[in-house]
């Protein structure tokens, strides 16, 4: 028994300090919730709003704001006064606006605003409620790169490639739909995708090409759609998806740019003609300077030779 107290003491220390982690739950009510997600784009904005039920009321909300590495902030207080901003030269400035008395909306999103906010919540009587949201950021997608190419077309099928591609500097997932179906219920059989999922082969029949395949590309807060006509490119030797926008712009800058430059190439040529064309070009009726015409050309006369007898 006497070796065994010893164990008694060392197991009471624990117990005490998972007891007092556990106390402000216990006596206030605190909870903490898993972090919600919430995604925003660049220059758009986001509303922050807490879960509640409809019988709880608010007395106070404190909001907090962590950047990783940087210390945590306190970025605002709503009480009875409404919004109150510790310190407004802080990196939200006036982007932050209260709405329906407990949500916050964070406009003009910047890249540093990716992050975890955090809301304390005290309600009556006397519990306290801890929410976070993490915060990410992203930049908009752009309109995708798109581009067609006819393999053959026949009376019995139409085999055709089309091509989808993201044109922003970050990640963006590439996905399918052919009207209301998507990848997975195609059918691999007529359909095969690249291992990027940004080109997909199509071999229909030509009763079958009555369809619209939509090309999307997205990342976690934004998407673009590009919609493929199937028919009309299988009927037209690739349609007007043959080629992006982008690429007809650089066509028409390409022809302008030769037109230009055989127009001055023209203009350098016959500028150079003309000065010669009027240096070689005499009047006939005007005497030639060198040789001035004489009214009575007078040839000397040889003598007679004398012939020996």
């Amino acid at each position: 028994m006497e070796r065994e107290w010893p164990r008694g003491k060392a197991r009471l220390p624990s117990l005490l300090l998972a007891l007092l982690g556990l106390g402000p739950e216990l006596l206030f009510g605190q909870s903490r919730a898993p972090p919600r997600q919430v995604n925003g784009v660049l220059g758009g904005s986001v509303l922050l709003s807490p879960a509640l039920l409809p019988n709880q009321t608010v007395k106070e909300i404190e909001w907090s704001f962590s950047g990783g590495s940087g210390a945590t902030i306190q970025v605002a207080e709503v009480g009875p006064a409404g919004l109150e901003r510790p310190d407004p030269r802080d990196r939200f400035g006036r982007r932050l606006e209260l709405v329906n008395g407990t949500a916050l909306r964070l406009r003009g999103l910047q890249s540093g605003d990716s992050g975890v906010f955090g809301a304390r919540i005290k309600l009556q009587p006397a519990l306290v409620e801890d929410q976070a949201f993490n915060l990410s950021v992203y930049e908009a997608v752009p309109s995708p790169r798109t581009r067609s190419q006819l393999l053959a077309s026949t009376l019995e099928w139409c085999n055709l490639t089309l091509q989808c591609q993201g044109s922003g500097r970050g990640a963006v997932n590439v996905t399918w739909r052919r009207d209301s179906l998507t990848w997975g219920q195609l059918g691999p059989g007529r359909h095969q995708l690249s291992p990027d999922g940004t080109t997909l082969r199509v071999a229909l029949p030509p009763a079958a090409t009555n369809a619209t395949y939509a090309c999307t590309v997205s990342n976690p807060a934004d998407h673009k759609v590009a919609l493929f006509d199937l028919q009309s490119l299988c009927q037209g030797g690739g349609g007007p998806s043959a080629f992006s926008t982008s690429g007809y712009v650089v066509l028409s800058l390409i022809l302008v740019a030769v037109s230009l430059g055989g127009a001055f190439w023209c203009w350098r040529v016959n500028s150079r003609r003309r000065p010669r064309q009027v240096g070689n070009t005499t009047n006939p009726k005007s005497p030639n300077p060198r040789f001035p015409k004489s009214p009575n050309p007078q040839f000397p006369k040889s003598p007679n030779p004398q012939i020996p007898n």
